[in-house]
């Protein structure tokens, strides 16, 4: 994927683990698409399509690194996993029937949920987790 303008990726966000950081960047490059969708006014399949991705591969990359953290024996594991539900829970929010059919967030609050809980996330927690870990767990690659 092209890395988003919208939301790029920069240093700070890295993890230190190649496989997971790749990850953060398809999940920014979605989260992207998504945000030129809904500030262009694209049609609703549109919109749909590109929140559907958003959401699967979200729930893909939290599966998967999720894993990569009970491979390397984290203490952190289970907090990790009630930190994505919460985050999981905060990106399905963003989309909700509302009284005249289905409702998808605006650019602002989509902007929002990327930067203050996405990217945060990458940045408060996965850094954290990661840090902790033994060198040779360091080493290990989640699943692709």
């Amino acid at each position: 994927m092209q890395p988003s303008a919208r939301f790029p990726w920069k240093s700070e966000y890295t993890v230190g683990n190649e496989s997971i950081d790749e990850q953060h960047r398809t999940l920014l490059e979605l989260a992207g698409l998504l945000h030129m969708a809904v500030a262009a006014g694209q049609g609703y399949k549109i919109i749909q399509n590109a929140f559907a991705a958003l959401v699967k591969y979200t729930e893909e990359h939290f599966s998967d690194e999720e894993q990569f953290w009970i491979d390397a024996k984290s203490a952190a594991v289970e907090k990790h996993k009630r930190l994505h539900r919460q985050i999981t829970e905060e990106l399905l929010a963003l989309r909700f029937e509302g009284p005249y059919g289905v409702v998808f967030c605006t650019p602002n609050e989509l902007t929002n949920w990327v930067e203050h809980r996405l990217i945060a996330h990458f940045i408060e927690e996965d850094q954290g987790v990661y840090r902790n870990l033994t060198p040779g767990a360091k080493r290990k690659r989640a699943s692709a």
